[in-house]
């Protein structure tokens, strides 16, 4: 099955609407256009682009928003998803978490629990996988759960992350 973005979805209606509706009136000669009715604007790039800017704002994609996972604190620390990894320096957008001083609000050290790769041929925000949960356990670890279901374990004082294993 193909899947068609939301560009792809704006520019089809772009397309129709700059075509008018080209059916004869009710009565009307299907041969010849009405005189009171004024001709179609031809067809442009630029409509269909200002519709598009105007409906989805750039960097808009198909993906739904991400769950909200409220961040868990331990010992004067916050752990919390970052919004985008790559502002961070990692590759990928979701999937990392970062640790923040919460006295101070500064970043201590941020860390990809899972790793994605991303398919250059597919879009890119559907590809994203971000957490659907974190929590903390009382080991201190973060037991964290992604969008595909995955669980892994981060040990914050080593700042590694295993995946979990489920039978």
């Amino acid at each position: 099955m193909t899947r068609i973005g939301l560009t792809g979805v704006l520019m089809a209606a772009s397309l129709l609407a700059a075509c008018g509706d080209r059916r004869p009136a009710e009565g009307a000669a299907a041969s010849r256009p009405s005189a009171a009715a004024p001709a179609p604007a031809p067809a442009t790039a630029a409509p269909a682009q200002a519709d598009a800017a105007l409906v989805a704002p750039a960097g808009q994609g198909d993906r739904i928003a991400p769950p909200v996972v409220p961040p868990v604190s331990r010992n004067g620390v916050r752990y919390a998803q970052a919004a985008d990894g790559r502002s961070l320096g990692w590759s990928q957008v979701g999937g990392v978490l970062e640790a923040i001083d919460e006295a101070s609000g500064k970043r201590l050290w941020s860390l990809p629990v899972y790793r994605q790769a991303a398919d250059p041929q597919r879009e890119a925000d559907v590809q994203w996988v971000f957490f659907r949960s974190m929590r903390l356990q009382p080991d201190g670890t973060l037991l964290i759960e992604n969008e595909d279901g995955e669980q892994y374990r981060v040990d914050v004082e080593q700042r590694s992350s295993t995946r979990r294993r489920t039978p």
